[in-house]
């Protein structure tokens, strides 16, 4: 199993993730079938039909439409989970799980799980754990070679990452600042 993660390239960080994929792949497709309903009733109604004849749903059970659904679903978590490595100055989690608080409380996050090298958080909103279908979980582990590694939904991941790379080099230019005032 691992060789094939590694064939295909996958970016996820652990073995938990990869068995969350036919999870994930499954609320995909019902949340993509979900929008295109709700999609199809809103033209419905904007296209001046009466509020009181039902649309016609059976276009929506096309086998063509049911099958690009389910493939777009499929896909999606591949695109659509990211974990990326952002360096940190030395000092392991001791030091640094604060501030990474504060930048997850910044963007909106609560934390979920502490161990002695991995933080979990999620979000505060329920509205937007809903949204994310409950798969809002993001995951900050420090590696060995003080090298965090962020997880979760790509659009969250690239956003808290901007976020820990100012943390990190307001830290660097505060240490270089005290080194050279020593």
């Amino acid at each position: 199993m691992k060789a094939a993660k590694q064939a295909v390239g996958l970016r996820f960080v652990s073995d938990r993730q990869w068995r969350r994929y036919p999870i994930r792949a499954v609320k995909q497709v019902a949340y993509f079938y979900i929008f295109f309903m709700l999609l199809y009733i809103i033209l419905h109604v904007v296209s001046g039909k009466s509020l009181t004849t039902m649309p016609d749903f059976s276009t929506l059970f096309t086998p063509r439409l049911l099958i690009g659904l389910a493939l777009l679903g499929v896909c999606y978590p591949f695109i659509g989970f990211l974990s990326v490595k952002e360096p940190l100055p030395e000092g392991g989690m001791e030091r640094h799980e604060h501030p990474l608080r504060e930048v997850m409380s910044r963007s909106d996050y609560k934390l979920v799980k502490s161990e002695s090298t991995k933080l979990v958080f999620r979000a505060y909103s329920p509205m937007r754990r809903v949204l994310t279908m409950f798969e809002d979980d993001i995951t900050m582990e420090l590696k060995d070679d003080d090298t965090l590694v962020i997880s979760g939904l790509r659009k969250e991941v690239l956003r808290i990452r901007l976020r820990v790379s100012d943390y990190v080099r307001s830290t660097r230019s505060e240490q270089q600042a005290a080194k050279g005032e020593v």
